[in-house]
């Protein structure tokens, strides 16, 4: 129960977070480009500190073994998303099928999860959940770019040099070769590690600051969001405990991560995607407001479960 309470406690937070971009917005203090400038600097330098920081620890073995564990893990929840996808998915002319799967298989794990796992786990849980979004990036560049482009979308130097599969790679020779920094070049990764919460929130929330709550109602919107929230993550936390990772050592630990991982609302980079390439991406915004309003039920939910399954 406290980690749900804890869960809800920032998923809360985190909407309120939204609110504030969304209250900018109608103030005109931010606008679309300003959005879409500050989401490149989140990708660009935020995400890559976030996860520098996060490895940036003593090694140890059985923790090292963990990290591998949470990106197989990262790779299962994906394959599973990517085919349940599409085969519940199924509405709509091409283009808003591809958005709306794009919106179901992508959580937004880089934003959201982070501070989640930090408040339940601490800087364990960054350090696993770090090797789950490592995972989410090669699979958005390749797999999320074949969703809306086919074969031809697929770029896979585009995800080896995306800045969180990047981020992940720096982090992990820091770790597993236990490079040192100097003191500066630490804070400095730290203090851009400390903007990701609060930015990418209120970035999202400029971008669906015109939205409507009503739109939530429509099918179109609210069974995505439901696959993403409610069918996906209950799905996933049923595999684990189905092959046993709970009984593996820290598995408990580990599956509570990748589970709060999967759990997050639809990714506020498959908005960006579909905006570079000319898509609706007023589509995939809808998409984000209705999941991020429906986890405050879900995550919570989610947590618990998991608590209760992984005890």
């Amino acid at each position: 129960m406290e980690t749900a309470l804890i869960t809800l406690h920032q998923v809360v937070l985190m909407l309120l977070l939204i609110a504030v971009g969304a209250i900018c917005a109608r103030l005109g203090w931010f606008d679309d480009r300003a959005a879409r400038a500050l989401s490149k600097f989140l990708l660009g330098f935020v995400t890559p500190a976030l996860l520098l920081d996060a490895f940036y620890q003593p090694y140890d073995p059985a923790q090292a073994r963990a990290l591998l564990l949470a990106g197989l893990l990262g790779v299962l929840f994906h394959l599973l998303a990517a085919g349940a996808a599409q085969l519940l998915i199924r509405r709509g002319d091409a283009e808003a099928r591809a958005i709306a799967r794009l919106g179901a298989v992508y959580s937004n794990c880089g934003f959201m999860a982070f501070p989640i796992v930090r408040a339940v786990l601490g800087e364990e849980g960054v350090f696993l959940g770090s090797a789950f979004v490592g995972v989410f990036n090669v699979f958005l560049w390749t797999h999320g770019r074949a969703l809306l482009l086919g074969r031809k979308g697929i770029r896979l130097k585009q995800a080896v040099c995306s800045p969180g599969v990047l981020g992940t790679a720096a982090g992990a020779l820091l770790y597993f070769l236990q490079l040192p920094l100097p003191g500066i070049a630490a804070d400095l990764i730290s203090s851009l590690a400390s903007l990701n919460t609060p930015l990418a929130m209120m970035v999202t929330g400029v971008f669906l600051s015109n939205c409507h709550p009503r739109e939530l109602l429509q099918r179109r919107v609210l069974w995505p969001a439901v696959v993403r929230m409610a069918v996906l993550p209950f799905a996933f936390l049923g595999l684990l405990t189905l092959i046993g990772v709970p009984g593996w050592n820290g598995g408990a630990t580990l599956a509570l991560v990748v589970t709060l991982c999967a759990s997050c609302p639809s990714a506020a980079s498959s908005v960006l995607m579909t905006s570079s390439l000319g898509m609706d991406s007023s589509y995939g915004a809808r998409i984000i407001f209705a999941t991020s309003a429906i986890s405050v039920l879900t995550v919570p939910l989610v947590s618990l479960a998991a608590a209760i399954c992984f005890a």
